[in-house]
């Protein structure tokens, strides 16, 4: 009798990256890797790579905790997860870390961005005008937010890009006049490093605010591919301007395996080197979507 050359280890579900409806998937270990084998009846089997050492991943299985509840719930339990977000009653985990959009607007057009933003006035794949949202419309987003969290843990303002709307400060005083306990502006650095009295006024709002901030690479060629510009002086002058008012800073890297991962070491040394980085955040992409040629067989960076 035969044998499969893979260890079935659990069931899950999942949902196909074609037409996103819920499947029933499989994870095995084949070759020292962990996979992911999905099979849509449209669209027919996905082997998906999620770990490339199946004992570090086991052993990550081992810490569980209770959940915490938010305060409240906003949306029913009507088609199961991952449909009914928002967050509903089944939702087995509060709000960590809460996104508020506040513009689809970008002063970048990222080959890479999940947001479907960009510097066109209207969205190339939806094809609807790109807009910033109102202060009314933000503060009720932030209302909502503090509603199910009573005092949010981490809020961070994005987009688009946020420091390109034209009430920037006015969200920015919003958001500090609500309980929330630490505020972070996730920005791509280019106004940081154009506008210095930018900087300036922004450093008055500290502590309590840190700026999340786009970092990919030192390398041109990486920048382009990621970012669709050589970035390579604006991250230099936002790095500058935001040592001298020494404003919190994370530094944000997307990894693309065998792009930009053999500059992680880099990458943290010169975070180590500058007074205003607190940390470094890796973010490892999968491209899916509109973004062809990868495959997620082996092209997958892996947190192990």
């Amino acid at each position: 009798m035969p044998t499969r050359n893979y260890l079935f280890y659990a069931l899950t579900n999942s949902i196909c990256s074609k037409c996103l409806v819920k499947v029933e998937a499989k994870i095995i270990f084949q070759d020292d890797c962990v996979y992911l084998v999905k099979h849509c009846p449209t669209h027919g089997q996905e082997k998906v790579l999620i770990a490339d050492d199946i004992e570090y991943y086991k052993k990550s299985l081992e810490f569980i905790k209770p959940g915490d509840m938010p305060l409240r719930f906003n949306t029913p339990i009507k088609y199961g997860c991952p449909y009914d977000c928002g967050l509903c009653a089944d939702h087995e985990q509060h709000s960590c870390l809460t996104l508020v959009e506040v513009t689809d607007k970008c002063n970048l057009s990222c080959p890479i961005c999940y947001a479907d933003s960009g510097a066109e006035e209207v969205s190339t794949i939806s094809h609807q005008p790109r807009s910033h949202r109102s202060l009314a419309q933000i503060e009720k987003m932030i209302d909502a937010v503090v509603a199910n969290e009573g005092e949010p843990q981490i809020v961070q303002l994005s987009g688009g890009e946020p420091t390109i709307h034209p009430e920037f400060f006015e969200i920015i005083d919003i958001a500090k006049s609500k309980p929330i306990k630490h505020l972070m502006i996730n920005t791509n650095g280019v106004r940081i490093a154009k506008d210095k009295s930018f900087c300036d006024r922004l450093s008055q709002y500290m502590p309590g605010i840190e700026l999340y901030l786009q970092f990919d690479s030192f390398e041109n060629e990486v920048l382009q591919e990621l970012r669709g510009a050589d970035l390579r002086d604006i991250r230099e002058k936002a790095i500058n301007h935001l040592n001298e008012y020494n404003i919190s800073t994370t530094l944000v890297v997307t990894l693309k395996k065998g792009l930009n991962d053999h500059e992680i070491g880099n990458i943290i040394e010169f975070a180590l080197q500058q007074k205003c980085i607190r940390g470094v955040t890796f973010q490892p992409i999968q491209a899916a979507g509109r973004l062809e040629g990868f495959d997620p067989q082996k092209d997958r960076y892996t947190l192990t």
